[in-house]
């Protein structure tokens, strides 16, 4: 049914209804003064309201079709500027695509280190060939990372002192014990390319392959969450901060694993340290 019909029959619904009642009205006054009575048939009577039940409903039901419909584009239609993947994969591509070529990067990192999923692995890869040449347009790539596990620590230092050189980078850890970002345990990536800011919110990349994310592209938002990552950058304990390498991120990472002293990396970042 169309909608200059479902608005006909519900006009003949309302019209028939008010016709009958103000009927019935009249009809209730007269009879107070003529005998007998003025009876209408039970057959008539209930075949008008039958006619104007039928009409009526046969509004209510066009009008709920339609509303449901119209719920049904709105939630199945992306909001604007938002984009959900529901794949460790499909999102580890997305996040290449918004970080090679890209002018500025500051990222929230819990993900695992190095070795432990392919595609996680890929996306480090492109984006360190990124970061390393000369026609690249980064000018900033800062990193906060959580400090979990050895391994993780080793990849960190071994990322810092590989990457040291193009003076585009810049890493940093915070203790999980004594500091806990506000979205702890989402990501976050804020990336400007091509007069675009973008926000991915992740949680921890998933080793099954099963895991949602949440791409924002909008620059109100991204200058907000941007704001809050400069905040948790105050209080990181820097590695290293583009050539120059810092105590406290090193001295962390040795408090926290005696062993690391030994890393060819860790040495490498040591010798090079700047005064302070």
């Amino acid at each position: 049914m169309d909608h200059g019909s479902t608005r006909l029959a519900g006009r003949l619904a309302i019209w028939l209804a008010s016709l009958f009642t103000a009927a019935a009205l009249i009809m209730g006054v007269i009879n107070l003064f003529v005998e007998p009575p003025i009876q209408l048939s039970a057959e008539l009577s209930f075949g008008y309201l039958l006619g104007t039940l039928a009409a009526f409903i046969t509004y209510v039901f066009d009008r709920t079709e339609k509303l449901m419909s119209q719920q049904e584009r709105l939630l199945h239609q992306p909001a604007r500027g938002v984009e959900v993947f529901h794949s460790s994969d499909e999102f580890l591509q997305k996040l290449i695509d918004i970080t090679v070529g890209a002018t500025s990067v500051s990222t929230l990192n819990l993900s695992p280190a190095r070795g432990e999923h392919p595609e996680l692995d890929r996306y480090f890869t492109e984006v360190h060939n990124y970061i390393k040449s000369k026609k690249a347009t980064l000018k900033s790539f800062r990193s906060i990372a959580s400090v979990d596990t050895p391994q993780k620590s080793l990849w960190l230092v071994q990322r810092s002192a590989e990457l040291l050189s193009t003076g585009r980078v810049s890493f940093a850890v915070f203790d999980q014990q004594e500091l806990r970002p506000l979205l702890h345990p989402l990501s976050i990536h804020i990336t400007a390319k091509n007069d675009n800011l973008n926000v991915f919110i992740f949680p921890p990349v998933n080793l099954t392959g099963s895991m949602s994310s949440i791409l924002i592209s909008d620059a109100a938002l991204a200058r907000v969450m941007l704001g809050y990552f400069d905040l948790l950058w105050h209080d990181a304990l820097k590695i290293n901060e583009g050539k120059n390498v810092r105590r406290p991120g090193l001295d962390r990472l040795l408090h926290l694993y005696p062993d690391i002293e030994s890393n060819f990396h860790y040495q490498s970042l040591r010798r090079g340290l700047t005064n302070e």
